[in-house]
C-alpha cells in the first residue's frame, strides 16, 4: 500500500503538472489539483499506509517543486503532504459519523468530506509552511483560500471520474 500509493501520487503531481499547468498559482498550490483527489481516496482506502505513501512520494517531489530546502523544510513538506489531509479527513469522519472502516459513508457526504479536507488541510500545511519559512505569514490567508478551492474542485472531480469509473466497470444498475 505504502509503495503503490508514493508510486500513485508522484504520478499524479508530474500529470497535474504536464496537463494542468494552467491552474498552477504559487509552488504546491493549484486552483484545479486533481492529485487531492487521488490522496483522499488512497488515504480513505489505506489509512495511515497511505498517509506514509503520500508522504514518501512528497518526499521525492519535494525537490523538483520547492528547489532549496533544508532538511526541517524537506521534512515538513513530506509531513504535511500526508498528515494534513489525514488530520482533517479523520476530523470530517469524525463530525458526521463515519468509522475509518467507512460505514456510514454515503454519496450525499462526499461534498462535505471534500470541503472538510480541503479546508482543514489548506489551514494545517500553511500553518506548517509559515511556521517553518518557507512561505511568508503575510500570503497565508491567500494561499489557504486558493489551495482550498483547487483541493475541493480537484476532490470534487476526482470522486466523479472514480466512481464513474467504477460503475462502468460494475456496469449498468439494475
Amino acid at each position: 500500500m505504502l509503495v503503490a500509493t508514493a508510486v500513485t501520487w508522484v504520478v499524479a503531481v508530474l500529470l497535474q503538472r504536464h496537463f494542468l499547468f494552467a491552474f498552477d498559482h504559487a509552488p504546491g498550490i493549484n486552483l484545479l489539483f486533481l492529485p487531492s483527489g487521488v490522496r483522499l481516496i488512497a488515504i480513505m482506502i489505506g489509512g495511515l499506509w497511505a498517509t506514509a505513501g503520500v508522504c514518501l512520494g512528497t518526499l521525492l517531489l519535494a525537490g523538483s517543486e520547492f528547489h532549496v530546502l533544508s532538511t526541517t523544510q524537506l521534512l515538513v513538506v513530506a509531513l504535511c503532504g500526508g498528515l494534513c489531509p489525514y488530520i482533517a479527513l479523520r476530523t470530517s469522519f469524525k463530525i458526521m459519523g463515519i468509522d475509518a472502516g467507512l460505514s456510514g459513508l454515503a454519496p450525499r457526504h462526499l461534498p462535505f468530506i471534500s470541503l472538510g479536507v480541503a479546508v482543514g488541510s489548506s489551514i494545517l500545511h500553511n500553518l506548517a509552511f509559515s511556521a517553518s519559512g518557507l512561505d511568508p505569514w503575510s500570503g497565508y490567508l491567500e494561499r489557504v483560500l486558493a489551495m482550498t478551492a483547487g483541493d475541493f474542485f480537484g476532490i470534487l472531480l476526482a470522486i466523479v471520474i472514480f466512481f464513474a469509473c467504477l460503475r462502468l466497470y460494475r456496469g449498468p444498475a439494475s
